[in-house]
């Protein structure tokens, strides 16, 4: 693996290993920290875990990066994909009183930060739209309503629906605990991951998928009379 310079161990002093390390983004805005050897953002969330060696890997055993002068990740694009088993997920942290903001750190040749990609949350057009998963379908308009379908259609719902940070809130009609609030867990532009923040405790994870339908020809083009 090709390791840019600059790039080092975190955590070399063993008796700081419990010791909350704040993690930035190259931008400088505070981002999570580390807790021993996992990753949390700055609610307390698992992202990840640590290495020895410096390298980072996502929750579900994707590299995510390597250290960087302890409080930042790089990804080395040159690197080749690679995956491990997927750590069990620690109790989640309690997030440590958030640190002011960093100068913007300088870009590395070759490298990009992954924490944007990871951390990046969905504005409320970029949800408007039909999304899928193999059980069900949702789409959400412009105007802050929702239809949701079970696939073989036997189930409809439908209501409204609005984006507060990393909270997606809704109101169905004519269900059981109408009002509900999921946390929106991943977002990378066309897939979701979101956790229904149950009244009773919390539900798995789902994802969904964005639908990409194919763009409809204008009415005057498709009346366009045949030539020979």
């Amino acid at each position: 693996m090709m390791i840019p310079s600059g790039f080092g161990k975190a955590g070399d002093d063993p008796e700081s290993s419990e010791i909350a390390i704040p993690v930035f983004k190259w931008t400088g805005d505070y981002a999570g920290f580390f807790q021993g050897e996992y990753l949390y953002d700055r609610f307390g969330r698992y992202l990840g875990w640590r290495e020895p060696d410096g390298q980072i890997w996502k929750y579900d055993g994707h590299r995510l990066g390597q250290v960087m002068a302890e409080h930042y990740l790089a990804y080395d694009l040159r690197t080749l994909p690679e995956r491990r088993t997927p750590r069990v997920p620690p109790v989640p942290a309690q997030p440590p009183l958030p640190p002011p903001p960093r100068p913007m750190h300088r870009p590395l040749l070759g490298c990009r930060d992954p924490l944007e990609d990871l951390l990046r949350l969905p504005t409320s057009g970029e949800l408007i739209g039909r999304w899928s998963s193999a059980s069900e379908s949702l789409e959400f308009d412009a105007g802050g309503n929702f239809q949701w379908a079970a696939v073989d259609q036997t189930e409809t719902a439908s209501g409204v629906w609005e984006l507060h940070g990393q909270e997606l809130w809704s109101h169905w009609e004519g269900v059981e605990e109408p009002d509900r609030r999921y946390w929106i867990i991943e977002f990378t532009g066309d897939s979701l991951l979101l956790r229904w923040l149950r009244a009773a405790g919390r539900s798995l994870p789902f994802r969904l998928q964005r639908e990409h339908r194919p763009p409809t020809l204008p009415l005057e083009a498709t009346d366009e009379p045949q030539t020979a």
